[in-house]
């Protein structure tokens, strides 16, 4: 049996930003907000109470990061570590363990 997949996929194009969720039967669906991963529902817990439409990468940063720990301490499949990606059209760029520990204390 194949291993099952949900790949995010983001980026900026002339449009704007997009964060895409291609889920393990192959559906494509573009998202505001998207969370995978057998600790998801802890982290939709977060997202969907701290998640502002239209909000900068700066104030979002926080709520990505505490949902991210949200899911690990509750489940125990998220794992104990993880990077943090913010893509715009200047670049790509991964926040330091320094920053998102600042970030959770």
């Amino acid at each position: 049996m194949p291993l099952p997949l949900q790949a995010l996929v983001g980026g900026v194009d002339d449009t704007g930003s997009h964060v895409f969720n291609l889920d393990p039967f192959g559906s494509l669906i573009e998202e505001k907000m998207v969370s995978t991963g057998s600790g998801s529902p802890f982290a939709y817990g977060v997202l969907e109470d701290r998640y502002v439409e239209g909000s900068q990468i700066d104030e979002m940063i926080p709520v990505v990061v505490k949902a991210v720990d949200s899911a690990m301490k509750r489940d125990v499949a998220s794992g104990d570590s993880f990077d943090v990606a913010v893509i715009t059209a200047e670049g790509y760029r991964e926040l330091s363990m320094e920053e998102k520990g600042n970030l959770l204390n």
